[in-house]
């Protein structure tokens, strides 16, 4: 779990009922459900009741305890809180919080949902919340839509008087200036911006939706120093994500320009050729293994590739990993 710039300034956040609070206490609950630490969870929630559903990049509190098997703590959170919305799906993997439960072994976390699942009278919040407010004068706010509609003369006109502002990684929403450039394969804007030092920030929430997408637009960023370890606040990498969707030609783009082979995440424990033996995807495996990639590193019994081919039911990715 990783802090991402857009939440390290004390930033104003709307969460759920239209509460208001501050990034840095969505932090510190989200933080504190990781880390198990009921006690603290219960003060963010004495202090301010929604913060037991607030969320950021669409995960909440109880993601975190479902994830990490802090067992008392989602009985907090569901029996105390119902800060669970039982239609609630994993981003971007889109697993219920059961499936996750489930696939590590939780049985008393497992029984717990679906008995709160049963009970529409225990939930008490739904759907999405924590907009994050950045605090942008005027003229700020100018650039980033001179940025995204591709004004090429007016963004080189303000950078000439403020080429710091490439440097704030919190533009487009905490994916950085060159976010909606990337997206739309804007190469004369990206070139502009890094010109005056803009880079992809390494942790991002969104990569493959806004620079990875596609083929071309992601060779230009590699050529123009992209990480390729660049990952979510997570641990998933970009090679992980190209794993998860099966996309052969990034993963080979990714490998050719150094990225590591065997990185572990923390949402499934499982290193990029994991990823792949889950999904499904035999050439993507077959691609990992010949590039030298480690077929038994996992984070736990139940997350090696085999396992994950086994249990999902990829019977021609398990006798490759056999």
């Amino acid at each position: 779990m990783i802090l991402a710039d857009d939440l390290k300034a004390d930033l104003p956040m709307t969460i759920a009922n239209g509460v208001q609070t501050s990034t840095i206490k969505v932090w510190g609950i989200l933080k504190a459900s990781y880390d198990g630490d009921t006690e603290a969870v219960k003060r963010f929630v004495d202090d301010c009741p929604e913060l037991a559903y607030a969320q950021y990049n669409y995960t909440p509190p109880i993601h975190f305890a479902v994830r990490e098997g802090h067992a008392d703590l989602v009985e907090y959170l569901l029996f105390e809180c119902g800060a669970h919305d039982p239609s609630y799906k994993t981003y971007p993997f889109l697993d219920s919080l059961e499936t996750i439960a489930t696939e590590r072994g939780y049985g008393r976390i497992v029984q717990m949902l679906v008995r709160y699942a049963a009970d529409p009278g225990l939930q008490k919040y739904s759907g999405d919340n924590g907009d994050i407010h950045y605090e942008r004068t005027d003229e700020q706010i100018a650039f980033q839509k001179a940025v995204n509609k591709v004004e090429t003369r007016k963004v080189e006109s303000i950078l000439r008087e403020h080429p710091e502002w490439t440097l704030d990684n919190t533009y487009f929403w905490g994916e950085g200036i060159l976010c909606m450039p990337a997206k739309g394969n804007h190469r004369e804007m990206m070139r502009l911006l890094m010109s005056f030092g803009a880079s992809v920030p390494r942790i991002l929430k969104w990569a493959p939706a806004y620079y990875f997408e596609r083929y071309d637009q992601a060779e230009f960023l590699m050529e123009n120093g992209m990480d390729p370890n660049t990952m979510s606040w997570h641990g998933v990498t970009l090679l992980h994500n190209a794993a998860w969707k099966g996309w052969v030609d990034r993963a080979k783009l990714l490998i050719d320009h150094g990225a590591e082979l065997d990185p572990l995440e923390d949402e499934y424990r499982s290193t990029p050729l994991g990823y792949a033996a889950r999904w499904g995807h035999l050439e993507m495996v077959q691609l990992l293994l010949n590039a030298g990639a480690d077929k038994t590193r996992a984070g736990a019994e139940w997350s090696t590739p085999l396992m994950w081919a086994t249990t999902k039911g990829h019977k021609d990715i398990a006798r490759i990993l056999e």
